[in-house]
């Protein structure tokens, strides 16, 4: 209680509550229940209850640069609320999902925990957040490998899954390929743990000193048998052998070891998991390319139903080309406020990672962007606003 009287002061983050919150986002995800098929997560409803304490501070502090994305924000969240009104909801749930992502998300990282995140204690948090990537990508090989032998997952209902979903993971979860189950790990999809764990990856790739520690989350991205996932690894080690580091003889050489590990992992796998080669050429991306997203329209005019894998074209489709364009300029603001503010400034190395994984995600949203699925976009807009915050001098040197 005397932490939460603290946070609601304004004063810190204390260490009690971020070790929760990291705890239930990141290494508890789905731990939770079910009301009407709308999930109830146990880190979600602690976001709530902070930030509905939060609104009762008598004062904020909120960073500029954080102001200026809000700013860029709004006028997608208005047109969008527009459409919405004007053309109906086809789905309720995943319209719940679309407001808590791109409206209640980023006011809370941005606005309500902007003075508690600058005043974080950053070292306990960097090692906070090493351990619990390590261990998701540990379990989730873990859980992997479980799945081989025994034949089925093993979970802990309200934990490692949500209460209403025990057992339905091989049926509603999309993991089946072949032989084999794609890796899960605490996030029961794979797509949404690699997706999630490739924000952070460029962070913990620069922070994280052990090469077995590293080599397991590579691994464990690896194991998630998603093309998009695969992908993502690739940019993530082009930015970071090439954008971070700057040894260009030395980087090549690495990204080109980098590489041929990926495929010939690539490759094994493919060899035991009984699936059609074809799949990884498929021009559809698994059936995620329609028809529909090739009829432009200025202005929406469907009912909104859901943000499906493929988040730009599925923007196009539901909210029109103007509202693609107010929507790219919402959720890359992040990136181009941060490089024009930094232009004639040497970024250090974490920015550039925290950068990168943004960037990372930007990219592969092309495919698969998982942004109506927890808890992707909570981790997107905490990054977004711990990006924009003064980094402590000494432990960032310590680091290098």
């Amino acid at each position: 209680m005397t932490s939460l009287t603290s946070f609601i002061k304004g004063k810190v983050l204390s260490n009690k509550i971020v070790l929760i919150l990291v705890l239930f986002l990141i290494v508890f995800p789905k731990g939770g229940f079910k009301i009407n098929d709308i999930p109830l997560t146990w880190g979600y409803l602690l976001l709530s209850i902070v930030s509905f304490f939060c609104l009762f501070k008598k004062k904020y502090s909120v960073a500029k640069d954080n102001i200026y994305v809000l700013l860029s924000l709004l006028p997608f969240q208005l047109y969008s609320l527009v459409s919405i009104t004007l053309n109906g909801i086809s789905y309720i749930g995943f319209a719940i999902s679309f407001f808590v992502s791109f409206f209640f998300l980023p006011f809370i990282f941005l606005f309500v925990f902007s003075s508690p995140i600058q005043k974080l204690d950053q070292e306990y948090f960097f090692k906070l957040l090493k351990r619990s990537i390590f261990f998701v990508a540990s379990y989730g090989i873990f859980l992997f490998f479980y799945k081989i032998i025994v034949g089925s997952f093993f979970e802990v209902p309200f934990l490692t899954i949500n209460y209403h979903e025990i057992g339905l993971i091989e049926t509603t979860k999309c993991s089946d390929r072949g032989s084999l189950f794609k890796l899960i790990s605490t996030y029961n999809n794979g797509n949404i743990y690699g997706i999630s764990i490739l924000m952070f990856l460029p962070l913990y790739r620069f922070l994280e000193k052990s090469f077995f520690k590293r080599t397991i989350v590579y691994l464990s991205l690896i194991l998630t048998i998603s093309r998009t996932v695969w992908i993502g690894l690739i940019i993530s080690e082009f930015l970071y052998r090439f954008f971070i580091k700057k040894n260009m003889i030395a980087s090549s050489i690495k990204y080109l070891i980098s590489l041929i590990a990926i495929i010939s992992l690539v490759i094994i796998i493919f060899n035991n998991m009984n699936y059609p080669i074809d799949w990884l050429f498929d021009k559809t991306l698994g059936n995620r390319l329609k028809e529909d997203y090739f009829n432009l329209k200025m202005f929406s005019n469907v009912p909104f139903e859901a943000i499906e894998e493929m988040l730009y074209f599925s923007i196009l489709n539901i909210f029109g080309v103007i509202g693609l364009i107010l929507f790219v300029i919402a959720l890359f603001s992040p990136v181009y406020i941060f490089i024009l503010k930094n232009l004639k400034m040497v970024s250090s190395q974490i920015d550039k990672s925290i950068l990168s994984g943004l960037i990372t995600y930007l990219i592969i949203s092309f495919a698969d962007s998982a942004s109506l699925y927890i808890p992707v976009m909570a981790f997107y807009w905490f990054l977004s606003s711990f990006l924009f915050i003064d980094k402590q001098v000494r432990f960032t040197e310590d680091l290098k």
